[in-house]
């Protein structure tokens, strides 16, 4: 009953509704003439309606603004979703927001300090510098500092967004009462990642506290800055923040006339990032150009930190797992990887999956320069892949990848000449040996470990190719009973000298340390432990070896009796 009764009262909501019940009784008709088409005529048709719909949301969405145009800009990048017929004309909301009256603003201005804005803000600026779904900026002064740049929170905009909210409820609800639907999109995801995303950006003092962190972690490098908070003017609905003057970081010919060097701001944007995700765990998710800024002197500035991203522990390990598998090529390990991190929805066919990356792995890695990753043909590929296959990007995930696809355009466009593959490696290296080591002979002695295990740890990696090629059936033999025996003790008897020889390069390590500190007892008994295994693995090795060589006496002995193991015909 409250749903029907907010029908009819609010008009807004009617709209929303009325506008979702269109899309869904346009989808059902043409269903249901789907059996007297050709599959040609039902595509055809199929991808009109996501035309025409998506440009009747566009409209609506500009109209009515709010969460509506967020909704619009978040969907679409969500290309594992929504088809490209309909993300590619959402994202003319990202420049749709229409500002508001100053007059609005300065009135809210007011109300949240109390006071007039004269005895808050010295020359408020008339005309917004930014405008956003959500709120719009202005330049302004204080006592004591020339420029700030004033953030304000749009004025109603709280109760029209709650609107909004129960609308995308209504929808969400309505719409998982279909199998086929619900099957194949977490709606119920998807619309709380949305809500607590948006959520977050209304909390103007969260967002100063991100700025504020980000600041921290970058404070040893004068190659990027963040701009100060001014925590005496900012409240939930206001942020002020320091003015910051510069180039838009894809300004190419401005960068060039006061002679900065493009390549040298993509390397630094790349170890921005890469410090960002493998040492602070935490990354600016919305990196578009108009949210970096370059100074004169080559300072890169991060700006607006309403969107931000967290790496757990847990993720971080299967991103870590995923970095491997990518450097590796091994597409199977990719595909457990994503499941791992949520990405597959339930009943994905895996071994299609798997051949589908290997495809796009052999684009990235034929061409590791950006012009064809980032080229429009590749990406077309990749997000029809996307649409095609079982893929649902998880909220935080979903704001990683899109970073990084901003920041690949960025660096693209920044250094043309940029090898990503080759640039990104050595970063890739590092996040795979893990945390940095200790410093002195014990940390020589680790590094020197970490080598060894890595060596050790690939051997296997040519015998996986093979066992890759036997189960793809790109390699068929038909071994005897007796060579499969062999090779599975073989595997076995190979496994546990790697084991044998871990545990012995381990309890040496580890003793050799702790001679040099206050453990020497200690450091002594591993050694000594240490030379045991080591022992008793020679020992292993040198039975082995006899009982191979009895065996094969014994085999000569026989054949010479003319001993012959009876044949049998069919």
């Amino acid at each position: 009953m409250p749903i029907i009764i907010k029908f009819f009262k609010d008009k807004r909501f009617r709209t929303i509704i009325s506008m979702f019940i269109q899309f869904v009784f346009q989808l059902w008709r043409v269903n249901k003439k789907k059996r007297f088409l050709t599959v040609e005529n039902y595509q055809k048709q199929i991808k009109g309606i996501y035309r025409k719909q998506a440009s009747v949301f566009t409209e609506t969405a500009t109209e009515l603004g709010g969460l509506l145009i967020k909704l619009g800009q978040f969907f679409s990048s969500r290309v594992d979703v929504l088809p490209e017929e309909y993300t590619s004309e959402l994202s003319k909301l990202q420049d749709a927001v229409r500002p508001v009256g100053t007059g609005e603003i300065i009135k809210r201005i007011e109300e949240e300090f109390c006071r007039p804005i004269a005895e808050v803000f010295m020359n408020f600026s008339q005309e917004p510098i930014a405008s956003a779904s959500l709120g719009q900026v202005h330049v302004a002064e204080i006592k004591g500092h020339n420029k700030v740049a004033v953030k304000i929170l749009r004025p109603g905009i709280e109760k029209i967004i709650q609107t909004d909210f129960n609308a995308l409820r209504f929808m969400v609800t309505f719409a998982k009462r279909y199998p086929k639907i619900s099957s194949a999109v977490d709606l119920e995801q998807i619309y709380h990642e949305f809500v607590e995303t948006t959520q977050d950006e209304l909390d103007y003092i969260k967002e100063g506290q991100h700025a504020d962190t980000f600041r921290a972690n970058f404070s040893g490098d004068s190659r990027i800055s963040v701009p100060e908070v001014f925590w005496e003017y900012t409240t939930n609905h206001v942020l002020v923040m320091e003015y910051v003057s510069g180039y838009k970081v894809n300004e190419y010919q401005a960068l060039e006339r006061v002679g900065l060097d493009r390549a040298q701001l993509a390397d630094t944007l790349i170890f921005a990032y890469v410090q960002q995700l493998l040492t602070d765990a935490f990354f600016h998710a919305d990196p578009h150009p108009g949210n970096l800024l370059v100074k004169e002197d080559g300072t890169l500035v991060f700006i607006d930190f309403g969107m931000v991203g967290r790496i757990e522990k847990g993720m971080r390990e299967e991103l870590m797992a995923f970095v491997l598998a990518l450097f590796k090529k091994d597409t199977d390990q990719m595909v457990v990887a994503f499941e791992k991190l949520g990405f597959l929805r339930p009943h994905a066919d895996k071994q299609t999956l798997a051949k589908g990356l290997k495809l796009i792995l052999g684009n990235v890695f034929e061409d590791p320069k950006l012009g064809k990753v980032n080229s429009e043909e590749f990406l077309l590929e990749l997000r029809e892949f996307m649409y095609s296959q079982p893929f649902q990007i998880p909220a935080q995930t979903l704001f990683l990848g899109k970073s990084l696809l901003t920041i690949m355009g960025i660096c693209s466009g920044l250094n043309p000449k940029l090898d990503l593959v080759k640039t990104l490696r050595p970063y890739a290296e590092e996040l795979l040996a893990g945390e940095e080591s200790g410093k002195g002979t014990g940390g020589f002695i680790l590094d020197q470990a970490k080598k060894t295990l890595a060596e050790v740890i690939t051997l296997p990696e040519k015998l996986n190719r093979l066992i890759t090629g036997f189960e793809g059936g790109e390699i068929r033999v038909h071994p005897s009973r007796s060579f499969e025996l062999n090779l599975i003790q073989n595997q076995r008897d190979q496994t546990s000298k790697i084991v044998r020889a871990i545990f012995s390069s381990g309890f040496l390590i580890s003793g050799t340390i702790l001679l040099e500190g206050s453990y020497f007892k200690v450091g002594l008994m591993l050694i000594i432990l240490s030379a045991l295994t080591f022992a008793s693995f020679l020992k292993r090795n040198s039975d082995s070896s006899r009982q191979k060589g009895m065996g094969q006496r014994s085999k000569a002995m026989r054949e010479s009796s003319g001993f012959r193991k009876p044949r049998f015909h069919p």
